[in-house]
């Protein structure tokens, strides 16, 4: 089964989220804050009281629908 789990964040000018992340065998990490349609990958940490605005991502997807689990991230990654 893949890394799933989900943080407490920021985004923005320090607006409080859920950020969930579905983390690869290879280390990439898929994350975006509930609710939104932009799905980010990057090898930084992810950890509680991240700023999602300081990660380095390395490549981006957009959903018609907003994500609102872990599980919906994955399906939405690897569909």
């Amino acid at each position: 089964m893949a890394n799933l789990y989900e943080v407490d964040g920021f985004y923005g000018t320090r607006n409080r989220g859920t950020i969930f992340v579905y983390e690869t065998y290879s280390g990439k990490r898929w994350y975006c804050v509930e609710g939104s349609c932009n799905i980010n990958c990057t090898y930084d940490e992810i950890n509680e009281g991240c700023n999602v605005e300081r990660l380095s991502d390395i490549d981006t997807m957009s959903s018609r629908d907003g994500i609102y689990s872990t599980r919906e991230l994955y399906d939405f990654v690897i569909s």
